[in-house]
């Protein structure tokens, strides 16, 4: 509707100005007009020049979205005319799940976690000290019972011993409250997944085997590939303190890989080593998953043994960011429904590629997780007007159909959505298109209901509560992610074991 009035009072704009003008230029010319000249220059010209300039502004509007919008990785083709037969389908990779680990403010368990949200037991509250503008509190959603006095002294410590060399830099530097929420629920998330890593350290030692034997066996050593995200909006010096402390976090699980691989990082300037460690200053979850399906994609394709260790923590629950998301109309507030709600958490993924070998002593995998589909809308999930969930829903088909499995064999659904309505209408119309022997009541987590909004460890989160469902019940569980306003993701995690034909699914 706002759309209309705008072009009504356009119309009127340029219908007054070319009044105006001709009135003036009749007059001062003595033109005595007929009535199709009045019908022609004083009703069709004004009405023709009101719909030219709102097409050019469209047209610029349009050209300035596909500029700034951000690259996204290569999606599933489209099936063709005819569908072959399950074993003629070409399938998406598959990688194996380890190992996962979340720590947000709900349950780490994917049943405790979508009871609570779905009974409203886990939702974001009123905070005692955020306020906007007007001095009124804001919801937020943060960990309860977080503690970070023990990561600040670390940090300060750290920061003096990086003030030695540039002491002009750190002189005034003092880590924002949210960055060591963050960092402290990344601690706890990779103490957590400790032993799942070191139990695929003997990998690293095993034998490379024989070419001759088996000719597609791969013939690099197996690497381990540890990729840690965190928020591009973090100024630079806080970006380069919270990467020195994660440096340091994960110094002895990188040293104990390097040991076991025969390795030290004295090697470094001669060889490859066996465990290396990336960090990654994102701006959204998608731009990290882009990152990690890189990675994926580049071992499949070289059929070389990988191990990925993933890891992503944001808060959003601090003064800087709800500032910030204030000054953008972006904070959830009675008069703003469509605002966010600030959130915070932390996830990790323990990935290997299909060559990875599987260890007689390791914990069998929680699932597979085939190749994730990502998608970008034509028109923003807040613009006004209905939103259509079809990119949502082709995604998901997309990655159903590449992974072999049936839309009826999916049991469980994980979304990023929260409680926006547009986000709400496209999962539940997609879950009525494409799984309505689903029940959303039972069978859906929306997690950024309870949770608000994870950042940059949004989609980790979805996928890591997946996998331990997936592990528990035996049975597929799709991931949906819906909250950017135009990014679509749809990733399906099965057991670890091979699908059963379609037939077989249909009759259960």
């Amino acid at each position: 509707m706002a759309k209309v009035w705008k072009l009504l009072a356009l119309l009127l704009v340029i219908t007054a100005l070319v009044w105006l003008a001709t009135m003036w230029r009749w007059q001062s010319a003595h033109v005595d007009p007929g009535t199709r000249d009045i019908v022609v220059t004083l009703v069709v010209l004004p009405i023709a020049l009101t719909l030219m300039l709102a097409g050019v502004i469209w047209s610029i509007g349009r050209l300035r979205t596909y500029a700034v919008a951000p690259a996204t990785p290569a999606t599933v083709a489209p099936p063709q005319a005819s569908t072959p037969a399950l074993a003629e389908r070409p399938q998406a990779p598959r990688f194996r799940v380890l190992s996962s680990a979340v720590h947000l403010r709900t349950d780490r368990e994917w049943s405790n976690a979508q009871s609570s949200i779905a009974k409203g037991e886990c939702r974001p509250e009123l905070d005692e000290q955020l306020k906007d503008d007007d001095g009124i509190a804001v919801f937020t959603a943060p960990v309860p019972d977080l503690s970070t006095h023990a990561l600040r002294d670390a940090m300060d410590e750290l920061q003096a011993r990086l003030a030695q060399d540039r002491p002009e830099i750190w002189a005034n530097h003092e880590s924002a409250p949210e960055v060591l929420r963050a960092l402290a629920s990344l601690e706890m998330a990779a103490s957590s997944m400790r032993d799942a890593l070191e139990a695929q350290w003997p990998a690293l030692s095993a034998p490379l085997p024989s070419s001759r034997s088996k000719p597609s066996a791969p013939t690099l050593p197996p690497t381990v590939s540890i990729r840690v995200a965190i928020p591009a909006r973090w100024p630079a010096q806080t970006q380069q303190l919270a990467s020195a402390w994660i440096e340091q976090l994960l110094d002895p699980f990188i040293d104990s890989g390097l040991k076991a691989a025969g390795q030290s990082r004295a090697m470094a300037h001669s060889m490859r080593l066996a465990v290396q460690l990336h960090l990654h200053p994102v701006d959204d979850a998608e731009a990290f998953w882009a990152v990690l399906d890189q990675q994926l994609m580049q071992w499949q394709r070289d059929q070389e043994a990988g191990l990925l260790w993933a890891m992503a923590a944001d808060s959003l629950v601090g003064e800087n960011d709800a500032a910030a998301m204030a000054a953008a109309q972006e904070l959830f507030s009675g008069s703003n429904q469509r605002g966010r709600v600030p959130g915070e958490g932390a996830a990790g993924l323990l990935l290997s590629s299909s060559a990875w070998p599987a260890l007689p002593d390791a914990e069998a995998p929680q699932a597979q997780l085939h190749r994730a589909n990502l998608l970008r809308r034509d028109k923003s999930a807040d613009a006004s007007g209905r939103v259509s969930p079809q990119t949502l829903l082709q995604s998901a088909e997309d990655a159903l159909r590449a992974s072999g499995w049936q839309a009826v064999q999916v049991q469980h659904i994980t979304s990023d959505t929260d409680h926006r309505a547009s986000r709400t209408g496209e999962v539940f119309e997609t879950l009525q298109t494409l799984l309505p022997h689903l029940d959303p009541g039972e069978h859906a987590l929306r997690l950024g209901v309870g949770c608000g909004d994870l950042g940059v460890a949004r989609l980790l989160a979805c996928l890591a509560l997946t996998a331990g469902q997936v592990s528990r019940s035996q049975q597929p569980a799709l991931v949906l992610g819906a909250f950017p306003a135009f990014e679509r993701f749809a990733a399906l995690l099965t057991p670890a074991t091979a699908p059963p034909e379609p037939a077989a699914a249909q009759a259960a």
